[in-house]
């Protein structure tokens, strides 16, 4: 799942090396990962710890259980601000995207 959030835009998702209960929460940016780090710390007692994945896709990584992932995000959808990503480079990304796939139908 990808998110764009007041601390930054990530993407969530169960795999290795989490476990059952755990999700990964990736990142392009540092300082989006240090933002969510900072605020799960404050906010929730959870002490998430980077991880190394520099190899991949996502320079940023943390795991984080999925109570603790809930929470946050049940409080993020209340403190939306964004009325419109519109003309954002993922929105115009995206956008060019859904014309091609238009195009071929």
């Amino acid at each position: 799942m990808l998110v764009y959030l007041k601390t930054g835009y990530y993407s969530i998702v169960h795999k290795e090396p989490c476990n059952k209960d755990e999700l990964l929460i990736r990142a392009h940016s540092k300082s989006d990962i240090d933002q969510l780090q900072q605020l799960l710390k404050t906010k929730y007692e959870f002490d998430g710890k980077l991880l190394d994945t520099t190899h991949t896709g996502y320079e940023y990584s943390m795991i984080v259980p999925q109570k603790t992932f809930a929470s946050f995000m049940s409080i993020a959808i209340n403190d939306l601000v964004h009325d419109s990503f519109k003309y954002t480079k993922s929105w115009q990304a995206t956008y060019q995207w859904q014309r091609n796939l238009v195009r071929c139908t």
